[in-house]
């Protein structure tokens, strides 16, 4: 069963045109029976009549937080699928001139909010890894790449500047000279080269120094250059900056802190495309299952509870049943708290995966840092058993007391601790 793709709520999308587009959507995708995002795509490829023809992902992200106003293109063709799906049979080619005002008021409204530094203007990182043609990547001074962009934006060549911006940082540039560039471009009331060398910084390798420097110099660029590396930067270069940090880190909580800030608001199909990519399958190393382990931990804390449900939903249709297993475990270990997360699977018809999760609470299934420590794992289990009291979910605070008997009758009796024993007492087991 695909898990529902839920209406971005109103810190994640404020209130306006975007969101009047946005919430049509998804009242036309919840007439149509709430099909996921494979579905939809997989329709629309079918479709002659469609004029873009955008991946699943694209079609997720659309629906779950567009960072930015989606091509007409993409929005005709999922009208065009999810208005032949919906029960009320509306004609088609209506909904998609009934929604053709909505996304030109969005449209219209981000042109009128760019201002000076164009904050809804090309964050899309595909835009920016988009090959150049071969005379302009054959360039190598920086000085060639700022007259291409200043010529590009005399042309109105949009979708060459931000790949133009992305060479520009490419060697390395110091973060000093490409302000330097940007101011130029911005006394210039050249706004839209100035917002793409922005980006393309804040989705390089130097995004730190970036934002280091402009703090330093009192810009409030500084904040969009962190959202945007936080929200934007493809996961392989966010697993580079962590993998650089480990062996110098002395611990493993800076690698745990930049996956918090890089991964909680990704989508779970880029995090799945992630999971099967050369990057994270074959890094080298003693730390990779480390670093592995710590990025699915940071995923199972911090995701919500929607998030996670169609992100296991992906794992399984893609073979990663081993991954989505120490997700489950970290859940257990860690998800704090833990009662919405089991209430979403029950209310999803997932009843089956509370058990797998509650069943790693039990020690003879919980790894380190419970596995040897009684103490901690009976702590766990205690304050799980009041959460889930107090939420009413009475029949899984049943299962995991039974899993728990059952754990401790298995034990020879000089075995068993005491802590158990006690815990099981007090519910009068």
């Amino acid at each position: 069963m695909s898990t529902r793709i839920t209406m971005p709520t109103e810190e994640q999308l404020a209130p306006g045109p975007l969101r009047e587009l946005i919430s049509g959507l998804h009242r036309l995708y919840m007439d149509a029976g709430a099909p996921s995002s494979r579905q939809v795509s997989a329709a629309i490829e079918k479709d002659d009549d469609a004029r873009g023809k955008p991946s699943h992902e694209t079609v997720s992200a659309l629906l779950r937080r567009p960072g930015q106003v989606p091509r007409w293109e993409n929005v005709q063709s999922v009208v065009r699928t999810l208005a032949s799906w919906s029960h009320r049979r509306p004609d088609v080619d209506a909904e998609v001139s009934r929604f053709h005002p909505l996304w030109q008021a969005a449209e219209l409204a981000a042109g009128a909010a760019e201002g000076e530094i164009g904050t809804s203007w090309h964050v899309d990182p595909a835009d920016y890894i988009r090959p150049l043609p071969k005379a302009m990547a054959a360039q190598t001074e920086p000085h060639s790449f700022v007259a291409l962009l200043e010529q590009m934006d005399n042309e109105g060549q949009d979708r060459l500047l931000p790949p133009l911006a992305a060479a520009l940082w490419k060697p390395p540039q110091s973060a000093k000279y490409c302000i330097e560039v940007m101011d130029e471009f911005r006394s210039a009331g050249r706004s839209k080269p100035a917002h793409a060398v922005l980006v393309a910084g804040a989705l390089s390798y130097q995004f730190r120094e970036l934002a280091a420097e402009l703090r330093a110099l009192g810009r409030p660029e500084a904040d969009q250059v962190d959202e945007t590396a936080h929200l934007y930067m493809p996961l392989p270069y966010v697993w580079e900056q962590v993998w650089s940090l480990a062996p110098k880190s002395g611990g493993t909580a800076p690698a745990r802190l930049l996956f918090e800030h890089m991964t909680r608001r990704r989508d779970p199909s880029e995090v799945v495309s992630f999971l099967t990519s050369d990057e994270f399958l074959t890094a080298p190393g003693e730390d990779r299952e480390e670093l592995a382990d710590i990025f699915l931990s940071v995923i199972a804390t911090t995701y919500g509870e929607e998030q996670l449900l169609e992100l296991t939903d992906h794992m399984r249709d893609t073979g990663l049943s081993a991954k989505t297993s120490r997700i489950w475990r970290h859940v257990a270990e860690q998800r704090t708290p833990l009662a919405p997360m089991l209430r979403a699977l029950r209310d999803n018809d997932r009843s089956w995966e509370t058990t797998a999760v509650l069943r790693r609470m039990t020690p003879q299934l919980t790894p380190a840092p419970y596995a040897h420590d009684a103490q901690a794992c009976a702590a766990r289990i205690r304050t799980v058993l009041a959460e889930l009291s107090r939420a009413g979910l009475y029949e899984d605070a049943e299962i995991l007391l039974q899993l728990l008997a059952d754990y401790y009758r298995s034990l020879e009796r000089p075995h068993r601790d005491r802590v158990y024993t006690n815990l099981l007492h007090s519910y009068r087991i």
